[in-house]
């Protein structure tokens, strides 16, 4: 596969799957894989290298930049949340066996630079998928003290239950109470009940943030215009007086959405270098 004008190799490390895309200098996604996450570290990483090595011709590629969920660390993921991963220093890894630049990041955090890119203000980015991430951008950049947001692991109560809110609320949560998939939900009492989930976490989020928009991703987010009136009816009755409701937006990359803010963020690492 002879991409010339390829420059970047973008991995988006998820719960349960990990997708590799190839990207050129411009921004054009040129091919794209993906395949299950695997609970071992050693044995994802020896399959990670296979379908690189595989898929891509490393010689057409510049730089390599990861997304991982959990927090990174000076380049490094430190805690990894629904992976039970650790000490997994997968820059080095890469940099050794494909001696290549590596950037890695929180992949809410890229997914968030993506889709709030060209925005004015205050963006909150949210993907409800394995578990529930989040970023937060303002004008363009990564606000630097929610570098760590973890909203999934916030805890809230639920018809009695206490639970962290991406066991309430995020897809893998709903389509595990109603054994179906997200966009095999029609009862609009089910709905109701999914966004009451959501508005556990939003409500207390647009109130300390404060942004001038939600921005949803993932396989729940992306269903946003199927309970969209539901959720803006439980802002305006849940929300403070003195917050305004922001606007609500589907992430207009899709599935692809840390896919493009693994290059954005790669594009700006090397202008830095």
């Amino acid at each position: 596969m002879g991409y010339n004008r390829a420059m970047y190799l973008c991995v988006d490390i998820g719960g349960t799957k990990t997708l590799l895309a190839l990207v050129d200098k411009t921004g054009k996604l040129l091919h794209s894989l993906k395949f299950p996450t695997i609970d071992n570290q050693k044995k994802f990483y020896s399959v990670l290298k296979q379908q690189i090595k595989v898929n891509f011709v490393m010689s057409c590629i510049d730089v390599i930049s990861v997304a991982m969920p959990g927090i990174v660390k000076n380049n490094q993921a430190v805690w990894l949340g629904n992976l039970n991963w650790h000490d997994f220093d997968i820059a080095k890894l890469l940099n050794a066996d494909f001696d290549k630049p590596v950037y890695v990041e929180n992949d809410a955090n890229l997914a968030a630079l993506a889709e709030a890119r060209g925005c004015t203000g205050r963006s909150l980015y949210f993907t409800f998928s394995t578990g529930i991430g989040g970023g937060v951008v303002e004008d363009g950049h990564l606000v630097k003290r929610f570098l760590e947001f973890e909203p999934g692991h916030n805890e809230y109560v639920y018809l009695g239950e206490k639970a962290e809110w991406e066991d309430l609320a995020a897809a893998s949560a709903i389509n595990k109470k109603y054994n179906k998939l997200v966009n095999e939900i029609i009862d609009p009492q089910d709905w109701q009940d999914i966004v009451n989930r959501m508005l556990l976490g939003l409500v207390p989020l647009t109130t300390s943030i404060k942004p001038d928009r939600l921005i949803f991703g993932g396989p729940l987010g992306l269903a946003l215009n199927t309970y969209r009136d539901r959720l803006r009816k439980g802002l305006d009755c849940e929300l403070p007086a003195k917050i305004k409701r922001p606007r609500l937006m589907v992430a207009k990359y899709g599935s692809f959405s840390v896919i493009y803010g693994c290059y954005y963020y790669a594009k700006s690492q090397q202008t830095r270098r």
